[in-house]
């Protein structure tokens, strides 16, 4: 996006017609004015790889400003901006991080976007995004043949905001590696229907994020029966949910299944207490654990004493040497995070 005293674009208007010039390093400029929510114009850059609406480069500008300011609108007009050009979408990397992108503009989006090739990256977090915005980004990553990263983090969603035209989008998609569903309040059903579905099958995906999402005990099944199955994904986040013991000797279950091809698993902010996290770290240091580079237990409820006792049975003890007080327990190039709150 071009603004005042910006250094990545340089952007002269010859006349009344807005002329504008190519970039010192020779990248191309195609610059259209679109509106914002609030009454004006900004100037967007059609011509380059990176579309950045989260811009905060003024430090007075706020997030909650930059939610204001861009919203389903400004999304459409650069689609018609570029219809109107009769070119197509050249961009790499979308950041609609904390716009007001809403289930409207996800349309626009799926729309704009539909078949694209060039879009490795697209950043949706916090968008205001609900159910119905979830369904449009399913019918998007089904069409989309390099999509690398997709973050929707943090987005109003709910159970089925994954069932439906996402969960057959996914199941259809042959290039996502990253998926960030943090915070979308998916719950155990929603979570269900990705472990029955796209996630036992995926081709490429190597990271799904599950992190707050309410998820207890009784989702561990499904995610232990799609471990057993998926032999592609290397790290799964399931931090700040409700996870007990019970659920962990479903985890570990299913990474015994596994054979060794999840290499990171982040499980803190739980409630697996002492029991269940002794469950992980047995696991961790057994011959079928030994392939699990990383694993993350903070913050389980776990007492001092109790904390303690893990650190014995991992046979690095708790003592004076600062060192053996971090977080951070090193098994040579594997780390395992644990303490004692």
């Amino acid at each position: 996006m071009l603004g005042p005293g910006s250094t990545k674009f340089s952007v002269r208007h010859e006349n009344m017609a807005g002329t504008i010039s190519g970039t010192a390093d020779g990248t191309p400029v195609m610059v259209a004015s679109v509106p914002t929510s609030a009454g004006t114009r900004e100037n967007v850059d059609l011509g380059h790889p990176v579309l950045n609406l989260q811009n905060n480069q003024d430090p007075k500008v706020s997030i909650q400003a930059c939610s204001q300011k861009y919203g389903a609108d400004a999304v459409r007009n650069i689609f018609v901006k570029l219809e109107e050009r009769g070119t197509k979408s050249v961009f790499e990397e979308i950041n609609l991080s904390d716009t007001a992108l809403t289930d409207e503009g996800a349309k626009y989006l799926s729309q704009g976007l539909e078949g694209n090739v060039s879009v490795k990256t697209l950043l949706l977090p916090r968008s205001q995004i609900r159910t119905s915005g979830f369904q449009s980004i399913g019918k998007l990553i089904a069409t989309l043949p390099n999509l690398d990263i997709l973050v929707l983090s943090g987005n109003l969603g709910d159970p089925d905001s994954v069932a439906g035209e996402f969960k057959s989008g996914l199941s259809k998609n042959t290039s996502l590696r990253s998926l960030c569903l943090a915070t979308c309040r998916l719950q155990g059903k929603g979570v269900q229907e990705l472990c029955d579905g796209p996630l036992r099958s995926h081709p490429k995906l190597e990271h799904i994020s599950l992190n707050y999402n309410r998820l207890e005990d009784e989702v561990c099944s499904s995610v232990s029966k799609m471990l057993s199955i998926n032999k592609t994904l290397e790290y799964l986040e399931l931090c700040g949910n409700s996870i007990g013991a019970a659920g962990a000797k479903e985890l570990v279950n299913g990474l015994i299944s596994n054979g060794g091809k999840l290499r990171r698993l982040g499980l803190a902010q739980n409630n697996l207490r002492f029991e269940g996290s002794k469950t992980m770290c047995e696991h961790f240091i057994s011959t079928a654990g030994k392939a699990l580079m990383y694993l993350d237990l903070r913050h389980n409820i776990t007492t001092f004493q109790g904390h303690i006792e893990l650190r014995e049975m991992l046979k690095k003890p708790y003592d004076d040497d600062a060192a053996n007080k971090g977080w951070m327990i090193n098994f040579g190039e594997r780390q395992l995070m644990l303490n004692a709150l």
